[in-house]
């Protein structure tokens, strides 16, 4: 195995346990992570997002089953003797869709900070995967 797709690996391996988490955190902590947020929004002069009530609980079965499958997409395209393209091709589809999605809430729905973090964390998950990607292509195993 080449030292680019070694590289694509080991990334794919770090994103299992940082959406893994992110899946507990939206899961455990839904709140917290929208209250800090929001702080770091007033530090920064720029609007909040409301706290999640009741009725927006509906997200959170959006949310958290999007990070386990970010997670299931990273896991299953590293675990073979070679490092399968096609999941990692959705999982760069899900995070450029997620930061776009968020740049567009942002922008059009009162600039509030959450959506900024995470149109940057996601957009630069999506560009650090695809940079990893492109250095391995060459011995990726693509569907037939």
């Amino acid at each position: 195995m080449s030292p680019a797709s070694k590289r694509l690996r080991l990334l794919l391996r770090i994103w299992v346990v940082i959406f893994v988490l992110g899946a507990l955190d939206f899961f455990v902590f839904p709140y917290l992570t929208i209250r800090i947020l929001d702080s770091t929004a007033r530090s920064l002069g720029m609007h909040e997002v409301a706290a999640l009530a009741a009725g927006q609980d509906f997200w959170l079965t959006l949310a958290v089953p999007y990070m386990i499958l970010v997670a299931a997409f990273s896991w299953v395209a590293q675990r073979g003797p070679r490092i399968q393209a096609q999941p990692v091709q959705f999982l760069m589809l899900a995070k450029a869709s997620s930061s776009l999605i968020s740049l567009a809430l942002f922008l059009f729905g009162g600039f509030a900070y959450p959506f900024l973090a995470n149109f940057v964390v996601d957009g630069a998950i999506a560009l650090i995967t695809v940079w990893f990607y492109r250095a391995a292509r060459a011995e990726l195993v693509y569907p037939t």
